[in-house]
């Protein structure tokens, strides 16, 4: 009996105290507790990967253009065998290097660069790009016929530029010869023009081997034609005129392409038409001041 009685006191002891935990248990969290549960995480931001990839380094936009640079040159096609009957006469100014990107100083009526050493980026990458497009397809040599010829430090820099391109080194260059003295009163642009088509002729006759040509050439070779004489050779049907802004486009690189690999042969009448179109044209030029 005292054994029971013991063990029911010791149960009517322990059941308020049983009571009172259950109640602290289900009590509301004091303040304090509250504070110091650990905030929800921020959400990532929009440009986040969710850090799965936070532990790779940011976007590097001049190394990633670099590495594009990089690999177009390893998908470049090889330049092919040369054709030496083949040959682009190539200006500079206008051509490969943006009108007024560069000072200039009048030499002979021609404007000239004042520094004979500029770095690459003053080229266009796009209109070298597209000489070599000729190359390729092509197999043509390049001589040069600009105003670059005329200093052999301009005429290595060229080369310089040409092989950081992958293009062909220069072949050749044309002779600077003296203007025509019948043309002292014609404009200075029609007496330029006139005397680079006479280059490029005088050229012509030291190398029979080439059979197919093409001038790329900020300068209207109407201005040549419509003062054309015998021994020169007609040459706004045989040239790309390009914008002296935008250089060689890939509009000029059909159109010497279709000269090069389909070479025009005209007639006498063909010529003389050619001829009187050029006349006109070089006129309608003057009297809108466009030369």
């Amino acid at each position: 009996q005292g054994h029971t009685d013991f063990g029911v006191g010791q149960l009517r002891a322990a059941r308020p105290n049983s009571v009172s935990v259950c109640v602290r248990a289900l009590a509301p969290m004091s303040e304090s507790a509250k504070r110091k549960r650990p905030r929800p995480a921020a959400p990532p931001p929009e440009d986040s990967f969710g850090g799965l990839y936070d532990f790779l380094p940011p976007p590097d936009p001049e190394r990633d253009a670099a590495a594009k640079a990089k690999a177009a040159k390893r998908e470049r096609p090889k330049l092919p065998p040369e054709d030496r009957s083949k040959v682009i006469f190539l200006d500079i100014d206008g051509v490969l290097l943006p009108a007024g990107s560069v000072e200039t100083i009048f030499i002979d009526g021609v404007a000239l660069p004042i520094r004979e050493r500029m770095t690459e980026n003053d080229f266009s990458a796009a209109a070298l790009e597209n000489l070599r497009k000729i190359v390729v397809k092509t197999g043509a040599t390049i001589v040069l016929s600009s105003e670059w010829r005329r200093t052999a430090s301009m005429r290595d820099y060229m080369g310089v530029v040409l092989r950081g391109r992958e293009c062909p080194q220069l072949r050749d260059a044309t002779s600077v010869l003296k203007p025509r003295p019948d043309l002292e009163k014609y404009d200075a642009a029609i007496v330029w023009c006139e005397r680079r088509a006479r280059e490029i002729g005088a050229w012509l006759k030291q190398h029979p081997e080439v059979t197919t040509y093409v001038a790329l050439d900020d300068l209207d070779f109407h201005w040549a034609d419509s003062v054309r004489t015998s021994g020169t050779p007609l040459m706004k049907c045989r040239s790309v005129l390009t914008n002296p802004q935008h250089c060689l486009t890939e509009e000029g690189v059909e159109e010497a392409l279709r000269i090069l690999l389909n070479p025009p042969n005209p007639t006498e009448e063909e010529i003389a038409a050619a001829t009187a179109e050029a006349v006109r044209a070089t006129q309608d030029a003057l009297s809108q001041g466009a030369l």
